[in-house]
């Protein structure tokens, strides 16, 4: 065996060293760096009114436009809330007016999702109810919903918080299965 220097043998030891705490950074991840993105949660079978307002909460949170449209009927109606029809939003030429139909309402949220940082919807599904199983239409009212828009990484406001009144009617699906899906959409976040 060749007789190594102290100097050799300590260089050598520092190697191993920080390889092992690279290999360990790349197997954890380094604690300065952001975390992980959440992966993409996946869309439910629309078989119940909860299971639609979640795919609306799945679609805005993930700019999803396409399952956005599918939760719709395509006889949507979003209704403002009474005390914003009128209005003129912040350095808008626009006047708010009582509802959008379901094009008006999609291509405005898809407008939101390209111009927006980061979206983050919360409806209180929980508290939708389940309809009866020979029931066509449900309703459900005073559902929690908080809206969190994000213009840049700072800079950011709460669109809409408060309670939403939704209607839901059943239909079947191109395999003839019972399916949900929303008709109408009452806001009263209006502070």
């Amino acid at each position: 065996m060749k007789y190594r220097s102290k100097k050799y043998r300590a260089l050598r030891a520092g190697l191993i060293t920080a390889a092992a705490a690279a290999a360990a950074l790349a197997l954890t991840g380094c604690p300065f760096s952001p975390p992980p993105p959440i992966p993409p949660q996946q869309p439910v079978k629309m078989t119940s009114p909860a299971n639609v307002l979640k795919n609306v909460e799945i679609a805005y949170n993930q700019r999803y436009i396409d399952l956005y449209k599918k939760a719709l009927s395509t006889n949507f109606v979003f209704y403002f809330d009474p005390r914003d029809v009128g209005q003129t939003p912040p350095g808008k030429p626009y006047i708010i007016p009582e509802s959008w139909s379901y094009t008006e309402d999609w291509k405005a949220t898809d407008g939101m999702f390209h111009h927006a940082y980061n979206i983050n919807l919360n409806i209180a599904t929980g508290r939708v109810g389940e309809p009866e199983p020979e029931e066509n239409k449900y309703e459900a009212d005073n559902i929690t919903i908080t809206l969190l828009v994000m213009i840049d990484e700072l800079n950011g406001f709460i669109a809409d918080q408060g309670y939403c009144n939704f209607e839901f009617e059943k239909y079947k699906n191109e395999q003839s299965e019972d399916r949900w899906r929303l008709t109408k959409w009452w806001d009263r976040t209006a502070k």
